[in-house]
């Protein structure tokens, strides 16, 4: 059997909406396709050997988390930016993307380094965006669904960005993008869990990795995965419509 393995990143501090779900999601997806999932759970101080990975997945965190978190990190830049160049999976949601920049900006004009991986800064506001969001993916057909709660916000974006805002918040408020694409990084501020509310996204994502791995794809989602997005989706759009 195929194996593809997932390094879930400080799933112990990064993990602040359930956000777990996305690994859980992706270990389903590619089952499904007969493909075995070995997820290793990763954190502070843990020795990690960025080669043996093909997918790499943190989630959001609290402040005191992000701190930390930041701090380690910087620790693997370099074997971090090795494996964004060989085009090895990311898949960053919530705050997370904060990481990944040139900088994080707080509220008080304190400028904190992060990665410098990609070409945007992140800056700290004193409100909250908080609330569901409808997105588009140029690569499908069906939309993004899924729900913010941030107070930070991406500004002077280089990279292409990831989705087109239909209804919601994008880098800034009354932006009409979100979301960050380069290589095979796919980094969104959209919480969910994100894979878990958008299956077709999910395919879409895992067509990706097993294309990549040079193993044969066909497309499948399950009926049942189907039916809670159309559900979750028409409860959404009907609460938008009351009030």
């Amino acid at each position: 059997m195929e194996t593809i393995k997932i390094a879930h990143l400080y799933y112990d501090l990064m993990n602040l909406y359930g956000e777990h779900g996305n690994v859980l999601a992706l270990i389903h997806h590619l089952e499904e396709h007969k493909i075995k999932a070995i997820v290793h759970y990763l954190s502070i101080e843990d020795d990690i050997d960025f080669d043996k990975y093909d997918i790499f997945y943190i989630g959001s965190g609290n402040k005191p988390a992000f701190k930390l978190v930041l701090e380690d990190i910087l620790k693997r830049k370099k074997d971090i930016e090795k494996a964004f160049k060989e085009k090895k999976f990311f898949l960053i949601t919530g705050n997370a993307i904060d990481l990944f920049g040139k900088s994080f900006n707080t509220l008080n004009d304190q400028e904190v380094k992060t990665l410098g991986l990609l070409q945007y800064e992140s800056f700290e506001t004193d409100f909250r965006i908080v609330g569901e969001q409808v997105y588009h993916f140029p690569k499908i057909e069906e939309e993004i669904i899924g729900f913010q709660n941030r107070n930070t916000v991406l500004r002077f974006v280089k990279e292409r960005h990831l989705f087109d805002v239909k209804n919601g918040t994008g880098y800034i408020p009354k932006a009409i993008v979100e979301g960050v694409k380069k290589n095979n990084f796919y980094g969104t501020y959209m919480l969910g869990p994100l894979l878990i509310r958008n299956p077709y996204f999910t395919e879409y994502l895992v067509e990706q990795i097993i294309k990549q791995k040079n193993i044969a794809f066909e497309p499948y989602i399950d009926k049942l995965e189907i039916k809670a997005y159309e559900e979750y989706r028409k409860n959404m759009l009907n609460e938008k419509s009351n009030s």
